[in-house]
């Protein structure tokens, strides 16, 4: 069956009389259930909301570590008509239906082979079928409100953590039968003595048993099987966490891991914005970043204008303000979006900037204009002529070698010449690679001089002798520098630069739940770790649905501060906050805190505690 005809009017006169027949014949179109580990299958039926009585359509998502794809089938709608797909709020897609009103819409990756890219993860988002402001289909994929008759199998391979002696492997499924039927459970293979304890977003849901080398636990609805538990709570797309002695052994988020979905290389993309003349001194900018968990962050930042507040529009569209200060060294002022959990600093990002055009204005005054186009991919192929232009930027240490240093150039010279050099010191010698994007592009080989251990290498898209040959663009990409030994470096190029190659710029997310001890059975808690683009580094723990009252926070033994839980109209909340740079109402972060212990306490009862992975 083919995009555009996915099916024939004609094979049902009678549409009302045969609605469950055509959907079933949708849904068996769309395919079967993948079985491989890390592996996510949805198949559902679109539910109509009443604005075409007529319509009905399929969707099928399958997510994996290598292809992944997302199809919607469509019947029954208006003949040669323009509608869009919108997922979580965000239009993801337009197409035009048949003669007979039909249409088969796909998304792949991580290659879309001149397709529509799945850069997105649909699971727990409505996806609605839109005309023009009104949705004729809609359905939430694998989350609360699915529509009966919706199949969902999601499979993870749980992984290892840092504890001692620590082996074996687990693996969670979960199973959604089109008969509401469900079963979730996680089993260790080779895993070692017991007993063992799983954790669903912190809260402890029941103990394995153990037979022989395997341990199981298990839960339903619907089932039968002895030994079954009660399955009171929905696992998907929170962290689960094999506990053996108060030490979290297995760890993962139940969502399959899938390239481009939920998982990514961080990579970044910016452009200048023109300017129309009405302030030839101001400057604006935008920048689009992917963070390692496939997640969204474009921002806008303008300088030297006249302070005050101007108007961001994509597409025409006005989707913020940006608000204008005085700083010591002019006026700036910029706007933050991201499609990944709230942030407070950041709006919600509901559109795709890529190749839209952006307009910053004051009034009915614009002052700028220009189209974004941040481009895709690993930056693979020779980089077409351009302007002169330079990027130096000191590489971000992991702190494997808290003295080594690491520099990176990227020129354009007057003749459309491109060359990139990086360069590395007090490093032990010998060889280490350089690695842009995930591939391994040449060696350093780094050498005892008089003045110390140095090494560097270097790119020229016109190769003089001695220089390889540039077929690749850097800028936007991760960078890093390793050897057997470990990874030295690590550096998203473009981002800023690190203080004399030392500490790491590139940005992070780590979130995990604390793990509650019982004191307060119906009570979460959560610690989050942040580094943004610019350096800047947060943390914080927040805690919900304790008794209101005063909480100490540990990290690593030592108490760091007080969470003031409140009633918030929703139950109870707390939050505490630290930063490097520490604005209103946030402590120092003047301590560490990847593997470091992490207790909330309050008097002698530790209420959560957990520790805190090492990046």
């Amino acid at each position: 069956m083919s995009e555009g005809e996915c099916l024939s009017g004609s094979s049902y006169p009678n549409m009302k009389t045969k609605l469950a027949t055509l959907i079933a014949t949708i849904l068996t179109t769309l395919g079967s259930p993948l079985l491989a580990a890390n592996s996510s299958f949805i198949r559902l039926p679109l539910s109509n909301t009443g604005v075409d009585a007529d319509a009905i359509g399929g969707v099928l998502s399958t997510l994996s570590a290598g292809n992944s794809e997302l199809i919607v089938q469509i019947a029954r709608l208006s003949p040669s008509t323009a509608y869009q797909i919108e997922v979580g709020g965000v239009v993801e897609g337009a197409f035009l239906t048949s003669v007979n009103g039909s249409a088969t819409v796909k998304f792949r990756g991580p290659n879309a082979g001149g397709g529509r890219m799945l850069d997105f993860d649909p699971r727990g988002k409505v996806l609605r079928v839109l005309s023009g402001a009104q949705s004729v289909l809609q359905a939430t994929l694998s989350g609360a409100g699915e529509p009966a008759g919706s199949l969902v199998v999601e499979r993870v391979n749980l992984r290892l953590g840092a504890v001692v002696g620590a082996t074996g492997k687990a693996v969670a499924d979960y199973q959604l039968g089109k008969d509401g039927r469900r079963l979730f459970k996680v089993e260790l293979e080779r895993a070692g003595a017991g007993p063992f304890e799983l954790f669903v977003g912190g809260v402890k849901r029941g103990d394995f048993t153990t037979a022989g080398i395997l341990s199981k636990i298990k839960f339903g609805i619907g089932i039968d099987d002895p030994g079954v538990l009660s399955l009171d709570f929905d696992p998907r797309g929170l962290v689960l966490d094999v506990v053996r002695a108060g030490k979290v052994v297995f760890s993962s988020e139940l969502a399959a891991r899938a390239i481009g979905v939920n998982i990514s290389l961080p990579r970044l993309a910016s452009g200048v914005l023109a300017s129309t003349g009405a302030d030839p001194d101001g400057h604006a900018a935008a920048k689009l970043r992917i963070d390692e968990r496939a997640r969204k962050h474009f921002s806008v930042e303008i300088e030297d204008v006249p302070v005050g507040t101007y108007d961001l529009l994509v597409s025409g569209v006005d989707v913020g303000n940006i608000v204008v200060a005085s700083t010591a060294s002019g006026t700036e002022g910029e706007v933050e979006f991201s499609n990944g959990d709230d942030n407070p600093d950041e709006l919600p990002l509901t559109f795709d900037p890529a190749g839209k055009t952006l307009t910053i204005r004051q009034g009915t005054t614009v002052f700028f204009r220009g189209v974004f186009s941040p481009g895709t991919g690993d930056g693979s192929g020779t980089p077409l002529p351009e302007p002169a232009s330079a990027l130096a930027e000191f590489l971000g240490s992991t702190g494997l070698d808290a003295d080594a240093k690491a520099s990176a150039r990227y020129r354009v010279d007057d003749n459309g010449r491109h060359k990139f050099r990086v360069e590395i010191e007090k490093l032990a010698a010998g060889d280490y690679a350089l690695v842009i994007a995930g591939k391994t592009r040449g060696t350093i080989n780094a050498v005892s001089t008089a003045g110390g251990v140095v090494g560097e290498i270097e790119f020229d898209s016109k190769p003089e002798p001695g220089h390889l040959l540039l077929n690749f663009d850097p800028r936007g990409q991760l960078i890093e520098i390793t050897s057997p030994t470990g990874k030295f470096f690590s550096h998203l190029f473009g981002s800023g630069s690190a203080v004399n190659g030392g500490g790491t710029t590139v940005p992070f997310d780590i979130s995990v739940p604390l793990l509650n001890s019982g004191a307060d059975f119906n009570a979460t808690a959560k610690a989050e770790l942040t580094r943004k683009a610019t350096g800047e580094l947060s943390f914080e723990v927040e805690v919900e649905d304790v008794n209101a009252g005063a909480y100490e926070l540990l990290v690593g033994g030592i108490v760091r501060g007080t969470l003031n839980v409140v009633a918030d109209g929703n139950g109870t909340r707390g939050k505490i906050e630290f930063d490097d740079e520490p604005g209103s109402g946030k402590l120092p972060l003047n301590f560490s805190v990847a593997g470091q212990n992490i207790v909330v306490r309050q008097g002698v009862t530790a209420f959560f505690d957990r520790t805190f992975p090492v990046q």
